[in-house]
C-alpha cells in the first residue's frame, strides 16, 4: 500500500508564508498583522475550522495586500486538506493575484508554494502530467533561491508522481535524496513510508521494514499523522504475512482500530480483509466468516464492488468448508452476478480477438504461399530441381507452423467456449438443486398451514381479550393523565402566585430603600443648598451628600440585576443554558471561549446583555432556522469582545428581508456598547452573525 503524499504536509509552510509576510512587506496596521499570526497558529493547532470561520469572516476587513495573500493561501491549505480540489485551486490563484511582484523574495516564496498547491490538486483530479509539471516548476524556483525546505517539499511531490506513473527507479531515487538531504519532517516521513513500500514490491523486507519502522516512530510523535500512521501498519504487516503471522495480525489489528476511531472506512476495509484472510489461511472458520461479513455489509454502503466481489467469494468458500452447500451457492451466485458484469464482456472480446487473429494467419499463409509461387517462377532452369526441393520443403515448414498456430487458436477458443459451457452447466445444476429445495419448502408450508388454522382460533380469542383489556388499561391512562394534568396546573398556579407575592415584595423593598435613603438624602441636600447663601461653608457637604446619593443608586442598579446573573459566572450560566437547550431540542451547540476568566471579569450589566443576545439568537434558531448544529466563539482579545454565531439552518435572503423585533433588539443592545452587527445568511447556507464591542473588565 503506497503512501500519498498530500497527506505529510502539514502546513508549516503557511505559518512561514505569513511571518515572512508580515517581516518583509510594506508596512501595515499592527492589528492585521497579529490576527493573521493567530490565524496562522490555530490552523497549525489542529483547529483548522476555527481558522477557517474567522478567515472568512476577517477576509472581507484587511486592506493590505500581504494580508489578503496570507488569508487566501490559508483557506487554499484547508480546502486541499479537505479535498475540496476546486475550492483550493480558487483561493491558490486569489493568492497569487494578491502579490503581483515575483521578484521580490516574498512574491517568490508565495509562487513556490502556490506551485506545490497547483501540482497535489492536480494530481487529486488525476491530472499526473500537470501535477508533474508543477512539482518540476516549484522545484526550479525553490532551488534557484535557495528556498531548500521547499525544495525538498517540491522533490518529495514529483517523486510521488512518478511512483504513481510507474517510474519505480526514477522514485527511488528522489525519495533517497529526500531523506539523505531534507531538513523536514514530514517530507521524510513521507520518504520513509513510499521507500517501504517499493522495497517491500522488490521483495526486500528487511530493508522495507527499516524504513517503515522509522516511519511508525515518527507517527506516534505527532497525533496529526493518523493516516500515514495507518498505511505504515499495513505496510508492515503485508512484510510479515509469509514468515510471522501472529505480528502480521496484530499490526492489521492497529490498523483497524486506529481507521474506526479516525472513520477512515477504506483503509478499516482493507485491514478487515487482511485479517480475514489469515483467519482463512488458519482454519478459524467462524472468526473469519464474521470478519468478511462485517466487510459485506460495510462495502455495500459503501458501493465498493470489488471489496463486496471478493467477501462473496471467502464467505462461499468458507461455506463449502462447513459443508453449508446452499449459502455455498447463494454466495457464489452473488460473487457470479457481480464477476459476470464485469467479465463476460471480457471474455466475449477476447474470443473476438482469437478469431480475427486466426483470420489473419489465414491470410498471412496465402501471401506466403503467393510468394513461394512467385518466387519458383523466377528461379533459373539450372538449379530447378534443387529449387523444387527447397520450394517444398519451405512449404512444408510453413504449412506446419500455420497448422500449429492455427491449432493453438482453435484450441484457445475451445477452451474459453468449453469454461462456458462448465459455467452454464454448473448453474443448471445449481437451478436444479433450488427446485428441489422449493419443492421441500412448499411441502413444509402446507403441513405448515394445517397446523396453523387451530392456532389461529386460539390467537383470534386470545387478541380479543387482550384489545378488551388494552381498552381497559387506556380508560385508566387517560383518567390518570388528567389527573396529573390537574396536579400540574395546580403547581402552576402556586408558582405564579409565588412570583408575584415575591414581585410585590421586591418593589416595595425598593421602594422603600428609594423613600427611606435616596429621598432623605435628596431632601437634606435641598435643605441644605436653602441655607448655601447664609453659611457658603456647607458646600463640601452637599458634594459629600451627592456622592453618598451616587452610590445609593448605583448599587440599588446592581441589585436589580438577575440573581444568576449576580451569583454565577458568565461561562457557566452560558454552559448550563445550552444543556437546557440540547435536553430539550434536536440541536447540538459547540462552544469555545478565550479567555474564560477574562470574560468571567467584565461587567456584570454587560454580561446581562451578552446572555439575552445569546437567548435571542438561539430562540430564532430554534424557531425558523431549522438547523441541526450551532458554532459560537466568544473571543476577549486586547479589550475587545468578538461574538461569532454560526447555524447550518436554511438561511435567508437579507435582500429581501427584514430585521424582526428580536434582531433589532440585539442590533439596538450592541449599538448602546458601540459595538457594531454584521449579519451573513444566504439560502441553503445557514446564517452568520459577528458582533464586536469594546469593553473593559
Amino acid at each position: 500500500m503506497l503512501f500519498k503524499s498530500q497527506h505529510i504536509f502539514v502546513f508549516f509552510f503557511t505559518c512561514y508564508t505569513c511571518l515572512g509576510i508580515a517581516q518583509n512587506s510594506a508596512p501595515v496596521t499592527e492589528s492585521e498583522d497579529k490576527k493573521v499570526e493567530q490565524l496562522v497558529n490555530y490552523f497549525n493547532n489542529g483547529l483548522e475550522k476555527k481558522a477557517y470561520q474567522q478567515a472568512h469572516a476577517l477576509l472581507p476587513t484587511f486592506k493590505s495586500d500581504k494580508s489578503v495573500a496570507s488569508i487566501n493561501l490559508l483557506l487554499a491549505y484547508y480546502h486541499n486538506k479537505y479535498v475540496a480540489i476546486d475550492s483550493s485551486i480558487y483561493y491558490t490563484n486569489k493568492a497569487l493575484k494578491s502579490r503581483k511582484n515575483v521578484n521580490d523574495s516574498l512574491g517568490v516564496r508565495l509562487q513556490i508554494l502556490s506551485y506545490q498547491l497547483l501540482a497535489l490538486n492536480n494530481k487529486n483530479k488525476g491530472l499526473y502530467q500537470e501535477s508533474k509539471n508543477y512539482y518540476i516548476k516549484g522545484a526550479e524556483l525553490s532551488e534557484k533561491f535557495n528556498e531548500t525546505n521547499l525544495y525538498y517539499t517540491h522533490i518529495h511531490g514529483l517523486a510521488s508522481t512518478y511512483l504513481t506513473l510507474g517510474k519505480t527507479e526514477e522514485a527511488l531515487e528522489l525519495f533517497e535524496k529526500c531523506v539523505k538531504f531534507s531538513n523536514d519532517e514530514d517530507v521524510i516521513l513521507g520518504s520513509y513510508i513510499n521507500l517501504g513500500s517499493i522495497y517491500s514490491l522488490l521483495s526486500k523486507y528487511e530493508r522495507s521494514n527499516s524504513y517503515l519502522q522509522k516511519a511508525k516512530e515518527m507517527c506516534e510523535k505527532n497525533p496529526h499523522r493518523t493516516q500515514a500512521l495507518i498505511s505504515v501498519l499495513l505496510n508492515i504487516g503485508d512484510n510479515y504475512l509469509n514468515k510471522e503471522t501472529d505480528k502480521a495480525l496484530l499490526s492489521y489489528n492497529e490498523a483497524k482500530k486506529i481507521s474506526f476511531e479516525h472513520r477512515f472506512y477504506n483503509l478499516e476495509l482493507i485491514a478487515l480483509g487482511k485479517i480475514g484472510n489469515i483467519l482463512f489461511n488458519e482454519k478459524k472458520d467462524n472468526e473469519a466468516f464474521l470478519v468478511f461479513s462485517n466487510i459485506l455489509i460495510q462495502a455495500m454502503e459503501l458501493g465498493n464492488l470489488d471489496v463486496e466481489k471478493n467477501s462473496y467469494l471467502m464467505l462461499e468458500k468458507l461455506s463449502v468448508r462447513k459443508q453449508d452447500y446452499r449459502n455455498a451457492y447463494n454466495y457464489g451466485k452473488k460473487y457470479y452476478e457481480i464477476k459476470d458484469s464485469i467479465d463476460n464482456s471480457i471474455t466475449e472480446k477476447e474470443i473476438n480477438r482469437l478469431e480475427v487473429r486466426f483470420k489473419t494467419l489465414e491470410k498471412e499463409k496465402t501471401i506466403k504461399l503467393l510468394q513461394i509461387e512467385s518466387l519458383n517462377k523466377s528461379l533459373n532452369i539450372k538449379n530447378k530441381d534443387a529449387d523444387i526441393e527447397k520450394y517444398k520443403l519451405q512449404k512444408t515448414i510453413i504449412a506446419k507452423q500455420n497448422e500449429n498456430q492455427v491449432l493453438q487458436l482453435q484450441n484457445g477458443v475451445k477452451k474459453r467456449k468449453n469454461e462456458i459451457s462448465l459455467l452454464k452447466e454448473k448453474e443448471a445444476r445449481k437451478a436444479i438443486e433450488l427446485d428441489r429445495e422449493k419443492t421441500i419448502k412448499y411441502v413444509v408450508l402446507i403441513a405448515f398451514f394445517i397446523l396453523l388454522v387451530p392456532i389461529a382460533g386460539l390467537l383470534i380469542i386470545y387478541y380479543q381479550k387482550l384489545q378488551a383489556q388494552s381498552l381497559l388499561n387506556l380508560k385508566e391512562k387517560e383518567i390518570n393523565e388528567q389527573q396529573v394534568v390537574s396536579l400540574k396546573k395546580d403547581q402552576e398556579l402556586k408558582l405564579i402566585k409565588a412570583s408575584v407575592r415575591g414581585q410585590d415584595l421586591e418593589r416595595k423593598k425598593i421602594a422603600q430603600e428609594m423613600h427611606d435613603s435616596i429621598g432623605g438624602n435628596l431632601a437634606a441636600i435641598k435643605l441644605q443648598f436653602s441655607q448655601l447663601s447664609k453659611h457658603p461653608s456647607k458646600l463640601n457637604l452637599i458634594y459629600s451628600q451627592l456622592d453618598d446619593t451616587y452610590e445609593q443608586v448605583r448599587s440599588l442598579s446592581h441589585n436589580l440585576l438577575p440573581k444568576k446573573i449576580r451569583e454565577n459566572d458568565f461561562g457557566f450560566l452560558i454552559k448550563e443554558y445550552i444543556a437546557t437547550v440540547e435536553d430539550a431540542s434536536d440541536l447540538k451547540i459547540n462552544i469555545s471561549f478565550y479567555d474564560e476568566e477574562k470574560i468571567n471579569r467584565i461587567s456584570k450589566i454587560l454580561q446581562n446583555e451578552l446572555f439575552s443576545v445569546f437567548q435571542e439568537l438561539t430562540t430564532n434558531t430554534l424557531k425558523y432556522a431549522k438547523a441541526k448544529t450551532v458554532d459560537i466563539q466568544l473571543d476577549l482579545l486586547n479589550e475587545g469582545l468578538f461574538f461569532v454565531y454560526e447555524d447550518d439552518g436554511i438561511g435567508f435572503d437579507l435582500s429581501l428581508t427584514t430585521l424582526g423585533i428580536g434582531l433589532t433588539n440585539i442590533k439596538n443592545r450592541v449599538e448602546n456598547y458601540k459595538g457594531i452587527l454584521h449579519i451573513d445568511s444566504k439560502l441553503g447556507r445557514g446564517t452568520s452573525i459577528n458582533i464586536e464591542m469594546p469593553v473593559t473588565t
